[in-house]
């Protein structure tokens, strides 16, 4: 009860990437929880406000702010409609995902750049924004939505690994220096969450999580059941973690979490494993 009590003194801030998955449960479980006001950012305006009219039906508060959180400098005046609209920014949950499937080989600079942009530069940007706000207010959380692809990097995904590798080290690193300021800073590496990102991603219907939970028999079963979770799942141990308080990093999902633990003690099998297969 007393941790819940601290996490209602800062339930007034940020969540990207909120009109679907991960970002949307967060943002519902936020407003079910702790009324919380919400600045919701997101590239789809119809499913923007749908997540926002699920907060307010929650009883928070949601303001939509439409657009690509890397572009127009919409990373930093996000923050700014927060403390214009609520007066205020303790929270920042930087959850806005994208990725640009395909070898090494396949891919150009400027697709690196552009994973990057979204994966790394935009989180950063609005922790540069919020956090002397943070600061002179004397607290706030910051949550990080990295991935298991953040510890791990697998052949086809390199690029988007490589981001969440950097956006990993970058919260590891700000949760260490800012303990002592009062200044929370989680990371949170999940691995499949059922969730429309697949899809956007353009990921095959054969190699799609959620599409593989849709199924029957045995496949379906096994995806659903251990080797995905849900997106209201994630944002449940998410906020499980904002709760606890303190500069942490969760691994979500069975497999995510054996594969993180293997690969600590043995990358080069894990190396050898993950590259079975790939030419």
């Amino acid at each position: 009860m007393q941790n819940q009590q601290k996490l209602k003194e800062y339930t007034t801030g940020i969540v990207t990437g909120a009109s679907s998955g991960i970002g949307s449960a967060i943002a519902v479980a936020l407003a079910q929880r702790y009324k919380a006001k919400l600045v919701l950012n997101g590239r789809n305006e119809a499913s923007l406000q749908e997540t926002a009219e699920l907060v307010e039906g929650a009883g928070g508060k949601a303001i939509c702010v439409i657009g690509d959180i890397a572009k127009d400098n919409l990373a930093s005046s996000i923050v700014d409609t927060c403390l214009e609209k609520y007066g205020s920014v303790d929270l920042l949950i930087n959850n806005a995902g994208f990725a640009k499937p395909g070898k090494v080989t396949s891919l150009n600079l400027k697709d690196w750049q552009d994973v990057f942009a979204v994966n790394f530069f935009a989180p950063l940007q609005s922790i540069y924004q919020a956090l002397p706000h943070m600061l002179k207010s004397g607290g706030g959380k910051i949550v990080n939505i990295a991935s298991v692809a953040g510890k791990i990097a697998f052949p086809g995904s390199v690029c988007y690994a490589a981001s969440k590798f950097a956006l990993t080290g970058m919260s590891e690193g700000m949760a260490a220096e800012l303990a002592n300021r009062n200044i929370d800073v989680i990371t949170v590496c999940p691995g499949w969450v059922r969730s429309d990102f697949f899809s956007k991603n353009k990921m095959s219907d054969d190699n799609n999580p959620t599409k593989i939970a849709e199924t029957s028999g045995f496949k379906g079963w096994i995806m659903r059941n251990v080797l995905s979770i849900s997106s209201e799942t994630c944002a449940l141990e998410t906020l499980r973690a904002m709760e606890k308080g303190g500069g942490q990093e969760i691994i979500l999902t069975a497999p995510g979490i054996v594969a993180e633990r293997v690969n600590a003690i043995c990358p080069n099998l894990v190396t050898r494993l993950v590259s079975m297969g790939r030419n």
